[in-house]
């Protein structure tokens, strides 16, 4: 049966959208016909059905995985064992239920974003492919610019989780795009769009001794109480230099498991495979130290 290949940086869910235009059937059919099953919908960003997608398009399982869905985003700072781990998993079972994943498909963050493009790629995708798509890049957590245009991406009414099937299969050049205002200076928002991308490309190092230097520089700039404590003073610190507006949009919080005495920087810096972090926290961080001046003091 043909099947549509997927376009660089193109979501899965995004080719299951052209692949229902493409064959002329419902997006729902689509999922039933690669499935087997009756499940009638699926997570915009979560993986699914990854082995039957690759037979479709005569695609790798891990081109398909690495190319096409968030895994690399998602355990960019994970140590090689556990990206391992989750990469046989996928396999294996549903990928919806997979905990390593519900932070992108649950509150706040999928509540808060909608599905996001950047107008100019979507016009050189309409002058290349005849068609437009969503691209990975362009909905990761905390973006709101495009990398290679430098330009501030467009919103639209559809929530990046969950939605009824006949908004599900909208393509970007289907909305007339909705300006974003994010709380957050265009040079920051322009460094977390590049680290996410850097993350979603592999290029980040996943190694814990990279953590560990990120937070031996606290000292240097003098983030730490006279008490030797980096927990509130490093948190109140990348409080104010995000901004609560700008925290609150993309649903981040520096409590670490809704406990109220280990917030989430100070757990980074005892890190270990039983503490588990967003990728997104660990870039935010990244960039607060790329970007903080260096104090000599800060008590």
């Amino acid at each position: 049966m043909y099947f549509p290949r997927p376009y660089p940086d193109e979501l899965t869910s995004s080719l299951l959208i052209r692949a229902s235009r493409h064959l002329g059937i419902r997006y729902d059919q689509v999922v039933r016909e690669l499935t087997g099953k009756g499940r009638r919908r699926v997570h915009f960003t979560n993986p699914f059905a990854l082995t039957q997608i690759a037979d479709a398009t005569g695609i790798t399982y891990d081109d398909i995985l690495v190319n096409h869905t968030l895994y690399p985003y998602v355990t960019a700072f994970m140590t090689g064992q556990r990206r391992e781990l989750i990469r046989a998993s996928l396999v294996a079972i549903v990928p919806q239920i997979r905990s390593d994943f519900n932070w992108l498909a649950g509150a706040p963050w999928a509540t808060l974003a909608c599905r996001r493009f950047c107008p100019q790629c979507m016009r050189e995708d309409l002058q290349q492919h005849g068609e437009s798509y969503w691209h990975r890049s362009h909905v990761l957590p905390g973006v709101y610019t495009c990398t290679n245009h430098s330009s501030l991406l467009l919103g639209t009414a559809i929530p990046l989780g969950w939605c009824e099937p006949v908004r599900a299969r909208a393509c970007p050049a289907d909305n007339p795009g909705i300006e974003i205002s994010p709380p957050l200076s265009r040079h920051l928002l322009d460094a977390v769009a590049l680290y996410s991308k850097e993350a979603l490309e592999g290029e980040l190092s996943a190694n814990l001794e990279g953590i560990h230097a990120h937070v031996e520089r606290v000292e240097e700039l003098g983030l730490k109480s006279s008490k030797g404590r980096i927990t509130r003073c490093l948190s109140r610190q990348l409080e104010d230099f995000y901004g609560n507006p700008y925290l609150n949009s993309v649903g981040v919080s520096w409590l670490n498991f809704r406990m109220s005495v280990e917030q989430c920087p100070a757990l980074m810096a005892r890190h270990s495979e039983a503490i588990t972090f967003t990728t997104l926290q660990h870039l935010l961080l990244q960039t607060f130290f790329e970007h903080f001046p260096a104090r000599t003091s800060h008590r």
